[in-house]
């Protein structure tokens, strides 16, 4: 058996190989599963390089099966995340464990606060609902809500928030896991410090941006990087001529977000600029930037609540060949290894499109094309 690892490596650095290895050692299992956020990731952005370049770079560092995350799941709220990644998962019927980064670093903290939070008390819904019509965002009203029953930080640690997500998913689905919390080690979620060759992957990100040598904090220093700033144009675009009956029907839009997103577009024309005069105290940033680009992607309502339906390989090593052999046997979902020959569904064609648009975003002119996502074989690592 092997143990899970739920990632989107944006980019791959070296907490994450530690990770791995504390996954892998903890877990008592030889082999792990990566089930990775492809094109976007669950901020509200696109991924700093492209998914078969994060694929590699986990083969080399300690993963030996990944598998895709649909966009529908990846550029989704905590629970729909959560619920698409440990699906996906549990479908391939080969792992025991499921291990994860956590700022607490206890699996039985965690699992009771899951508990309760799955368990909630009335007087606790309605105090959630209270506040958040008072303009908190959810987050920040449930962890009001919940003072004093669950300890504050797990609510308000984006790892440890995750972990109870990931506890809930499995809860709901039927996942007879093991649970691995594994404390972080060096520096927090989104810290702009590091500790000897650790730091957090936001911040690696701002110092490529600032074309700052980041070679000691990662174990694969060099890939294609792509940026979202190349979609400005198109994002806005769609946005202008869209119209509100389309855009009440994407993802996660509610209380008459549409006609924000409508206003803002007529006045701006970038998306930063744009998502954050549509933010309020009430709305996260994280999820005006997930509406804005699932109306470009389309990404609807319906389709942000569909099952998994199919699991996509990126890449294996010899372990991950045998894991697939098993998979065929115990794997409850269809795999696909050649994506054209998958007839696919909404799911799966989203992905596609997903990819072609974010190939604009290369800074490498050469990796622009599109089509890239039906013909590109799994990543294999022999030896």
């Amino acid at each position: 058996m092997a143990v899970g690892i739920i990632a989107e490596f944006n980019p791959f650095h070296n907490g994450h190989k530690y990770l791995i290895e504390e996954a892998k050692h903890r877990s008592g299992c030889d082999s792990a599963v990566a089930v990775m956020s492809g094109e976007w990731v669950q901020r509200g952005n696109i991924a700093i390089t492209d998914k078969w370049t994060r694929t590699e770079q986990a083969l080399l560092n300690g993963i030996d099966l990944v598998i895709e995350l649909p966009v529908i799941y990846s550029m989704n709220t905590a629970q729909k995340f959560a619920c698409g990644a440990v699906g996906t998962l549990t479908a391939t019927g080969v792992i025991d464990t499921l291990a994860f980064g956590s700022e607490s670093g206890d699996a039985n903290v965690l699992l009771n606060a899951a508990d309760l939070l799955i368990n909630e008390p009335a007087e606790v819904s309605d105090r959630i609902k209270t506040l958040c019509g008072m303009g908190m965002t959810y987050a920040a009203a449930r962890a009001a809500a919940y003072t004093g029953i669950i300890n504050s930080k797990l609510l308000s640690s984006p790892n440890d928030i995750l972990a109870i997500e990931y506890i809930q998913a499995m809860e709901k689905l039927g996942s007879d896991f093991d649970i691995c919390a594994i404390k972080r080690k060096g520096v927090e979620h989104d810290s702009n410090e590091h500790f000897d060759n650790i730091a957090s992957a936001s911040e690696i990100r701002r110092r490529i941006s600032e074309n700052s040598n980041v070679s000691g904090f990662l174990p694969c220093p060099v890939f294609p990087v792509y940026s979202s700033s190349r979609l400005d144009t198109a994002l806005i675009a769609k946005l202008r001529c869209c119209g509100a009956e389309y855009l009440r029907d994407i993802n996660d839009v509610a209380e008459g977000l549409e006609n924000r997103f409508i206003k803002a577009a007529s006045e701006y024309d970038t998306v930063d600029e744009l998502c954050k005069a549509v933010k309020s105290k009430r709305y996260a940033l994280s999820r005006i930037r997930r509406i804005a680009w699932s109306a470009l992607l389309g990404i609807t309502k319906d389709k942000a609540a569909a099952a998994p339906s199919y699991i996509r390989v990126l890449g294996m090593n010899e372990r991950g060949m045998a894991l697939l052999k098993q998979m065929k046997t115990t794997a409850s979902l269809p795999v696909i290894i050649k994506p054209a020959d998958y007839a696919g569904d909404d799911t799966s064609f989203l992905s596609s499109l997903a990819e072609d648009i974010f190939a604009l975003c290369a800074h490498d002119k050469s990796l622009r094309g599109g089509g890239r996502d039906m013909t590109t074989s799994p990543v294999i690592m022999r030896g």
